[in-house]
């Protein structure tokens, strides 16, 4: 499995000045988190391992503006080398998407899981840029980020505890086309600013897993305090829909 610097200035008032720009911002950015998360279920895996949903407190995501896709589950399946054995693990994700008209955020539980002292969860493995990117990868849409930079961190309360947000800045690939003013989209990207969380939250009789929110806002319409109280009305865990789509990796 594979794992997976923007200095371009704009104006915000000549980004707002294209309804059309801003169409294609949203559309492009909505292809991430969202795309993927409906598909086909059943993991072969002889070790498996699967994690209560997260979301967002519907409320809070509603107030927002956020509309609801989820929860759903993702499943990816593993080889791994244990005690010198190859071993085939199946990881059962949950995921929920939101959707609005400044961008996306998507959440993921995925099992805190280890044997002889090793994960064997691939995105538990992996971090910052690394992480954003093989999640970009298993979520699907077709979108990629370039020149991706961290940009500081933030310090929230979630799940009841001081958490850290990273916070990135980066390059959209959209593709190109449309009426877009050139100077502002020349090479078919869209500067946007992300947040990431990925922290490990413990709950009922022994349950860990690892939960990660992925934010995207475009740089003209960077609304940091929303994001900010997006993440901390996770919630987790919470119960599964009687129904959900199932995706396999």
């Amino acid at each position: 499995m594979s794992p997976m610097a923007c200095t371009e200035t704009v104006k915000q008032t000549d980004l707002l000045s294209s309804d059309m720009y801003r169409r294609q911002v949203i559309t492009a950015i909505g292809t991430v988190g969202v795309a993927g998360l409906a598909g086909c279920s059943g993991l072969t895996g002889d070790l498996e391992y699967t994690a209560a949903p997260a979301t967002l407190d519907p409320e809070v995501a509603a107030a927002e503006g956020y509309d609801t896709e989820g929860p759903s589950v993702f499943a990816i399946t593993e080889t791994v080398e244990v005690a010198g054995e190859s071993r085939e693990v199946g990881i059962t994700t949950w995921t929920t998407g939101y959707q609005s008209d400044t961008g996306p955020c998507v959440v993921l539980s995925t099992p805190a899981v280890t044997l002889a002292g090793q994960s064997l969860n691939p995105l538990a493995q992996l971090s910052g840029s690394e992480l954003i990117t093989r999640l970009l990868e298993e979520l699907g849409g077709g979108a990629s980020i370039r020149e991706l930079e961290a940009a500081g961190e933030t310090e929230l309360s979630i799940f009841g505890e001081a958490r850290t947000i990273e916070e990135f800045t980066g390059v959209l690939e959209t593709g190109g086309g449309g009426a877009v003013p050139s100077e502002l989209n020349s090479d078919g990207g869209v500067p946007i600013r992300l947040y990431l969380l990925s922290t490990t939250h413990e709950y009922g009789d022994g349950g860990s897993d690892v939960i990660f929110a992925l934010g995207f806002q475009p740089q003209a319409l960077v609304d940091a305090e929303t994001m900010h109280a997006l993440f901390e009305s996770l919630q987790h865990p919470v119960e599964p829909p009687e129904t959900a789509n199932a995706t396999g990796q």
